[in-house]
């Protein structure tokens, strides 16, 4: 009896470690392509790039202002409308969190440091 007792140990150890793997932000998938950020340099406040060797930028990232996006990593969101600068918003606290709806924004650029490449994950909630 002892031996069926740990295959059914083993068993719900398994399932629990394979759940617990797979919980992380759901099913939605990471927004921000990891593989073609630009490095060196970040949005700023006033829509320019601005030069730093630790920071990077995605790519344009198609906005819906209707859908609710989750950050997980402090980061520069910047907002735009056509590829046309609006602003751009700092999230750094209490994260994970949900960044701010811009009405008039079709795109957004995220921007962070580069330690944080391998974590940073933008979600549709």
């Amino acid at each position: 009896m002892n031996k069926y007792l740990k295959l059914f140990m083993i068993a719900v150890l398994s399932v629990t470690v394979l759940a617990a793997c797979g919980s992380g932000s759901g099913n939605s998938a990471n927004l921000i392509d990891t593989g073609s950020v630009t490095e060196g340099s970040w949005v700023g406040y006033n829509g320019d790039e601005v030069e730093d060797e630790e920071m990077m930028s995605s790519e344009l990232i198609p906005y819906d202002p209707d859908t609710d996006y989750e950050i997980n990593r402090s980061s520069y969101v910047s907002y735009f409308n056509d590829g046309e600068f609006i602003e751009t918003k700092l999230y750094g606290e209490d994260l994970p969190l949900t960044i701010d709806s811009v009405d008039e924004a079709d795109g957004i650029k995220v921007s962070f440091n580069q330690y944080n490449k391998d974590a940073i994950e933008l979600v549709e909630k």
